[in-house]
């Protein structure tokens, strides 16, 4: 029951509904990183009291997830740094590692039996937010996964539902 509990949380986690994405994003890299004893730097800017929608929030959450996994399994990095940035009407989100890297052979297809779906899994949630995926890798020098999501209608909401609800000593 533990497990799946944790399962759900991971999906979904109660706090993108309740903080947002750069509050849910900081608390899931800095628990991963102390789980898996890989140093992890966090930088997000233009996000400040901005929500974004729930579609995006989630793809975006489930990518980040997702690379982090990718070096764990493939890249065996002792760094990664992940960066969340709004502006200009769009939000752009990297995930780049000090890995192993890997050769780059063409689009990215699926794997082989038995191995995972990755960054097949990125590419689809990306194109779900009608974003753009941009990899860069080469043996020996990391990995940098970037993705760009057009940003029109992002910041629609600038407050929190906690701060709709009217306070009683705000009368």
């Amino acid at each position: 029951m533990e497990e799946t509990h944790h399962l759900a949380w991971e999906l979904r986690p109660v706090a993108l509904d309740a903080l947002g994405l750069e509050t849910a994003l900081s608390n899931y890299v800095e628990k991963w990183s102390e789980r898996n004893l890989v140093w992890l730097d966090f930088h997000s800017s233009g996000l400040d009291k901005c929500r974004l929608p729930p579609q995006v929030e989630t793809a975006v959450y489930r990518v980040v997830q997702e690379a982090l996994t990718n070096v764990l399994k493939h890249a065996h990095a002792s760094r990664v740094s992940v960066m969340l940035e709004y502006r200009h009407d769009e939000l752009l989100v990297i995930v780049e590692d000090d890995g192993r890297g890997f050769q780059l052979t063409g689009p990215i297809s699926l794997p082989a039996e038995g191995s995972g779906l990755g960054l097949v899994g990125i590419q689809e949630r990306v194109a779900l937010v009608s974003g753009s995926l941009n990899i860069e890798s080469d043996p020996g020098a990391g990995t940098t996964v970037a993705i760009r999501i057009p940003a029109r209608t992002l910041c629609q909401l600038r407050t929190f539902p906690h701060e709709l609800t009217p306070h009683l000593l705000s009368r």
